[in-house]
């Protein structure tokens, strides 16, 4: 009876160490290193990729709130402005590039406009269309 558990103990022991080292299948080759290391590297892919995703998107927001700023800090100044504070003037800015449209009262309005902009932080190029009457 002893015999019997020995043999029955060691075939389960011998059963447990084939599957853990994973018997390969008909037509593969993986060893189960292999397969750990194959899945390793897909997570390490698969954590690359998701990061990426988290900075693109973070990026793109911080884009968002440094336009608002350049926008709010330019209308600000044009309200500030003696010459330019009673006119209407509409500013865009995307990525840094402002963009100025409404009317303006003569060519110095339209001209103290794109100077005030310019001369904003973070803006890298200003695109008047104001108009002028």
């Amino acid at each position: 009876m002893k015999s019997f558990n020995k043999i029955t103990s060691v075939v389960a022991v011998t059963v447990m160490v084939v599957l853990a080292t994973g018997c390969n299948r008909k037509g593969t080759n993986t060893t189960t290193g292999e397969k750990v290391d194959n899945t390793i590297v897909a997570s390490k892919d698969a954590s690359r990729d998701a990061g990426n995703h988290v900075e693109n998107t973070t990026n793109k927001a911080g884009q968002a709130i440094d336009d608002a700023a350049i926008t709010a800090s330019i209308k600000s100044k044009l309200i500030a402005d003696d010459e330019l504070k009673a006119i209407d003037i509409n500013v865009d800015t995307s990525k840094g590039v402002v963009t100025l449209t409404g009317a303006a009262p003569n060519a110095k309005a339209v001209a103290r406009a794109t100077t005030i902009a310019r001369a904003t932080n973070g803006v890298s190029d200003v695109k008047n269309n104001l108009t002028s009457n």
